[in-house]
């Protein structure tokens, strides 16, 4: 009797593990490891890191990913870097890329570095451990040139968002539009002295000399600056009719809101401000933030745009979710498309092993919510100004009043995404 109750519960576990098998496979196999090593601190991390669990959870809906003959769950895992927390040693964020790599053993890591700097000096250790890397944050040109001294070497390093050179030529273009459909011509610079700022204001800086406008400063703060007064007043006095700013702290950017709207700078402000470009900006800095000017990179990092359905799809989905919009307006979109590119990069592989996941990843060919995602020969998404159905894209939006007074954020720039026309404020029409 005993044998045959034996016999009995083997075969109901047998048939009842075959049963689940059959419609969600994946979920009795060894899970993928994603991991996500970033700066929890910023915005940009947390919301990435939730951007990075919804895709996860769509995918493992459809039963995960097919890989070696069956279909496997992903799971993420996380490390805190703190490398967006002023004053964090880069030592330190490394320590956490190297630990959450030996321990968690991830096929792949999602995300990475929030600082410029933690990226460019993770590089090595991602390439020790040969480890596939679709980073999502880092914005700075010095990943490209890093890679191109060892390609080999780095090969397994991708950059699947934008990088500084292509934020700040979407407001070099925007100011082309200010000069020369309102006669604008003087700028003051601020921005953050870190790595990716220096390249965005750098750029900047050498496009308005090459077009004719009048420098009235060119100011650096350190990331952990709280007070940019001396560099409004210089606005102020020296008459500057844009203010130029780069900035991503997230106390900083809300600190520089603040003394902007108190000390009442007459300036049209154009660049990437946070607190001033995100959905809530409103509420949070207040209704001074009409007129000011954020480029948002990619496209459906915090804004629906009408002639690009899959923003709206996205952001419409992650706010059904969590409840509100991401709050920054950059790299939530890169977030959670990186996943699927990492996904379709396994199954056309059909394999974990990093050498052919690496030699997959070059080929990507996806059009997700940043646009169309291909990776160049320095392994970084290439980005345009005239199609989402060819490269990836930005956009550049200006607050304004509505008709019915609310405050909406107005895509300006570029011209195929355009749903409307920039707008000076009363005070600098002339």
């Amino acid at each position: 009797m005993k044998r045959r109750m034996l016999v009995m519960a083997f075969v109901f576990l047998f048939a009842g593990c075959a049963f689940f098998m059959q419609p969600q496979e994946g979920l009795c196999a060894d899970p993928i490891i994603v991991g996500v090593p970033t700066s929890l601190y910023t915005p940009f991390g947390s919301y990435g890191l939730k951007a990075v669990n919804m895709a996860v959870e769509e995918i493992n809906a459809k039963g995960g990913v097919h890989v070696g003959g069956q279909k496997r769950p992903m799971k993420v895992v996380v490390a805190d870097t703190r490398c967006g927390e002023p004053g964090t040693p880069v030592h330190d964020a490394l320590m956490a890329y190297e630990k959450m790599i030996t321990e968690q053993k991830p096929a792949a890591i999602v995300i990475g570095a929030f600082r410029s700097e933690v990226l460019i000096a993770a590089m090595d250790l991602v390439a020790k451990y040969k480890v596939p890397h679709l980073g999502t944050i880092a914005q700075t040109p010095g990943f490209q040139a890093q890679f191109k001294k060892d390609p080999v070497k780095y090969k397994y390093l991708f950059r699947v968002t934008t990088d500084a050179l292509v934020d700040a030529t979407y407001i070099a273009h925007t100011l082309d539009m200010l000069k020369k459909d309102f006669g604008l011509n003087s700028i003051l610079h601020i921005y953050q002295d870190t790595a990716w700022a220096k390249f965005f204001a750098g750029f900047l800086q050498k496009h308005c000399k090459e077009t004719g406008w009048t420098e009235v400063g060119y100011e650096a703060y350190a990331a952990g600056a709280s007070d940019f007064s001396p560099a409004l007043s210089k606005a102020k006095e020296g008459k500057a009719q844009v203010i130029g700013m780069i900035w991503d702290v997230p106390l900083g950017a809300g600190v520089f809101a603040k003394q902007y709207v108190a000390m009442k700078v007459p300036a049209l402000l154009v660049g990437f401000i946070p607190p001033m470009g995100s959905p809530i900006a409103p509420k949070s800095v207040g209704p001074e933030v009409e007129y000011s000017m954020t480029v948002e990179f990619p496209v459906g990092a915090t804004l629906a745009l009408a002639k690009l359905p899959k923003t709206g799809e996205f952001l419409d989905k992650f706010k059904k979710k969590y409840g509100e919009l991401p709050e920054p307006p950059a790299v939530n979109s890169s977030a959670y498309d990186s996943v699927f590119v990492l996904a379709s990069a396994i199954e056309r592989a059909g394999s974990l092993d990093p050498d052919k996941l690496v030699e997959a990843l070059e080929k990507t060919d996806y059009k997700g919510v940043s646009g169309r995602i291909k990776f160049n020969e320095d392994h970084i998404m290439v980005f345009g100004e005239k199609s989402a159905d060819e490269t990836g894209v930005c956009v550049v939006f200006q607050w304004q009043k509505g008709k019915d007074g609310t405050l909406k954020r107005v895509p300006v720039y570029p011209e195929f995404l355009a749903e409307g026309k920039i707008m000076l404020p009363p005070w600098m029409k002339k």
